[in-house]
């Protein structure tokens, strides 16, 4: 406590001197007839030494300036065990200053996420150019026992989901030190059908008289392209989920512009991105109601992707005091690391047994992200932020598009195996942020 309180006797004697001085009123050198308008003071001299005309105004410096390169502290003095009461040292200083200059920033995010794209849950049929369609099929006695479609991934159509961003800013010099998680509620979408075979219920054509209609899991044969079908025809329903959440660290440079009302900022930095995705298939056969214990057949279908990346972007913005409108474009180019796996149970009959196949790998991956926002400064030290995002990944494992659908006959297991294939994810959407400045 020593030094603070030698500071504290120092400032006192300095303002007690500054008052006496002014209560001296100007002291005026050399000639007056000759500079009847130059009054000079107050000035600080020396104690006792009055400085003449012929030396011009010598301020007298004190021993003592407060500043950063004048810091003085005390952490030992005589007490042995001051506790919290000792002297800021310049660590302290340091972490004061980098709290007082750091920012916080909590969002909510509602995005969309881009659907499946439009697969067929099956293999290519030979006979027919687009499973999708009703086609006729026959019984094991060539009888003709209905209509059946391979369905697809086109009704699966994921709702927008709601997630939170924490943003930390702390200040370095040059620029500053951003980073950023954020983490997504799982999406569903589901898609059921039900009573399959009713000629009532499952008419597209709006016959009088229609055939029954089934759905069925087309495979190929041994690899090669066939006409089998493993049929449903008392229901069917997929399912598909998805999670997301990602993380990014960035450097941002001080403002490249000088101008006030425009500022450029480069940045660059590391991002994470963990996106996985499930894909579930379920269809019930129970022979147009003659089997006591239906058969329910299971696919299933997983793909996990993490991109690592190291990332360069642009924070353009145009500053006022209440508005700050700004852009900010930001490209990764790294890897990603997926792995893909597909379960089946009980495919074509309760004796078949629960099959499991799994590929990994790495893959070459980019990240497109634009953001679109204008800030509005409430207090000096908070503001309001809303703003648009789109991101865009390349090479992504998803589970749809990873399952080679195939049958290598009645006395093999089953072979509808996984198969990784890659393409683009999207999502994007509206957020709103409330910023705290220290």
């Amino acid at each position: 406590m020593t030094g603070r309180f030698v500071s504290f006797c120092s400032t006192v004697l300095l303002l007690a001197g500054a008052a006496s001085a002014q209560a001296q009123g100007p002291q005026l050198w050399g000639d007056p007839g000759s500079h009847p308008y130059e009054v000079q003071g107050p000035a600080w001299y020396s104690p006792g030494e009055m400085q003449g005309p012929s030396s011009g105004y010598q301020p007298w410096t004190p021993p003592y300036q407060p500043g950063p390169a004048n810091r003085s502290w005390d952490n030992v003095s005589g007490n042995p065990d001051n506790g919290w009461n000792y002297e800021d040292t310049p660590l302290d200083e340091f972490l004061g200053d980098v709290a007082r200059n750091s920012y916080f920033r909590m969002e909510y995010l509602h995005y969309a996420f881009k659907n499946p794209s439009d697969r067929l849950l099956g293999s290519a049929i030979l006979s027919q150019a687009d499973p999708s369609v009703p086609f006729d099929i026959t019984d094991s006695g060539g009888q003709l026992a209905g209509q059946a479609r391979v369905p697809t991934t086109g009704d699966l159509q994921y709702p927008d989901g709601s997630g939170i961003r924490g943003t930390i800013g702390i200040p370095l010099v040059g620029g500053a030190l951003e980073a950023n998680i954020f983490y997504f509620d799982q999406v569903e979408d589901r898609s059921f059908i039900d009573r399959l075979g009713d000629q009532t219920t499952n008419n597209p054509f709006n016959d009088p008289d229609p055939p029954a209609q089934f759905l069925a899991t087309s495979t190929l044969t041994n690899g090669q392209l066939g006409n089998n079908l493993l049929i449903y025809d008392d229901s069917f329903s997929s399912t598909t989920k998805a999670d997301l959440w990602g993380s990014e660290i960035n450097y941002i440079f001080d403002a490249y512009l000088p101008e006030p009302m425009f500022q450029i900022r480069p940045m660059f930095g590391f991002r994470y991105l963990d996106f996985n995705e499930e894909l579930h298939q379920v269809g019930v056969f129970d022979q147009q109601d003659l089997l006591v214990t239906p058969l329910v057949s299971q696919i299933s279908s997983y793909s996990e992707n993490s991109i690592y990346a190291p990332q360069i972007g642009l924070r353009a913005e145009m500053v006022s005091r209440w508005l700050t409108l700004g852009i900010e474009p930001k490209l990764a180019a790294g890897v990603n690391v997926y792995e893909t796996s597909v379960i089946t149970q009980s495919l074509r009959s309760p004796g078949d047994p629960l099959t499991k196949t799994t590929e990994s790998g790495e893959e070459f991956s980019w990240v497109g992200e634009l953001s679109l926002y204008a800030k509005l400064h409430i207090r000096q030290n908070f503001a309001i932020t809303v703003g648009y995002q789109a991101t865009v990944m390349n090479q992504i494992a998803r589970p749809h598009s990873s399952i080679l659908y195939n049958d290598n006959g009645a006395n093999a297991d089953p072979a509808i195996v996984t198969k990784s294939s890659h393409e683009r994810f999207d999502f994007g959407g509206i957020n709103v942020s409330g910023e705290l400045r220290f």
